[in-house]
Formats: C-alpha cells, structure tokens, sequence
C-alpha cells in the first residue's frame, strides 16, 4: 500500500475497496472498525501538525499578517476518515473555508501562494481606486503535507489496516 516516490510516500487505497472493507468491518466488529478509523485518523494528525507549524509562522517577509486570520486556518484544518460512499471513502486532511467569515475565505487560497496580491487603502472616493501591493505567502498545505509524508506514517497506515484484517481472521477462526 505504501508506494514510494518522488518527494515522499503516496499511500494507495481504491476507494471501493476501502468502502466495501469498512462495510463488512462494521457488519462484522463495529468496535473494530471504530478503532481502525482513530487509528488512520491519528496518523493523519501527523500531516495535519505539519500544517498547523507552518500557518503558526509569521509572514515571511514581515508584510501584514493578523494571528487572529492564521489561527482561523488552523482551526478549519482538520483529518477525516470516511468509508461512504465509493468516491467519497478514505482519509484526508483538509483545510475548508466552510466555517471562515465571508471576508476571510480567499485568505484561504491565497496564503497557499508563494506571492499573492491585495489591496492596502482606497483612494479618492474609497470605492474604486485601491492600492493594490504584492506579499509573500507561506505556502503551508501541500508542501508541508509532503514533508509529513514519510515511511513511518506510511506504514502506520499500512500496520493499521493490518492489524483490522488480522483481528478479523483471528476473530472468524475463535
């Protein structure tokens, strides 16, 4: 399952096969399936971390950069581990705009930038002539995620879903 490649490890699950495992865990163990989910979620937590340490820095050249805009990413970055669904199943770690004020969600994309554009103050009326400036971003999502990505977490997945299939062999055969 744990595939390596450039710049990391891609862990490769098909999604239909994982809904149908997580279909029979449940009819099977309910606990048991309970317990892989936390697991897996767990060694998400890993890359979501990795995340966090990035949005946790400061601007990187010193621009504009509220804590209070950066802690709102943190808290919209969060791991899900779901079996519905063939195209929906599997674990991802995420940052949603979902619960971000309306005037906060391009903040969203746009410090994932290595450089983004914004407006500083408006000129003349205060409605159509703005001063626009160029910043740095920190891109914090993917790269961090990749520096996340190793063989440990890759193989705690891996030992994770192993541990289930085990059990219930084990569990089949009492």
């Amino acid at each position: 399952m744990a595939i390596p490649e450039a710049g990391g490890f891609r862990i490769a699950i098909d999604p239909q096969q994982w809904h149908r495992f997580g279909r029979e865990l449940q009819k099977f163990d309910p606990a048991l399936k309970r317990a892989l989910m936390k697991r897996i979620r767990n060694a998400g937590n890993i890359a979501r971390e990795a995340v966090i340490k990035e949005l946790e820095k400061s601007s990187p050249d010193g621009g504009p950069d509220e804590k209070a805009r950066r802690a709102e990413l943190i808290a919209a970055t969060k791991v899900t581990v779901s079996f519905r669904g063939t195209n929906a199943a599997g674990a991802r770690v995420v940052t949603s705009s979902r619960n971000l004020p309306e005037e906060h969600k391009g903040l969203l994309k746009v410090y994932n930038l290595a450089t983004f554009r914004h407006p500083v103050y408006a000129r003349g009326d205060g409605r159509t002539d703005w001063t626009w400036v160029q910043q740095k971003g920190r891109p914090y999502f993917g790269t961090a995620i990749r520096a996340a990505m190793s063989r440990a977490l890759a193989e705690e997945i891996t030992a994770a879903i192993q541990e289930a299939v085990d059990a219930i062999g084990a569990k089949g055969r009492i």
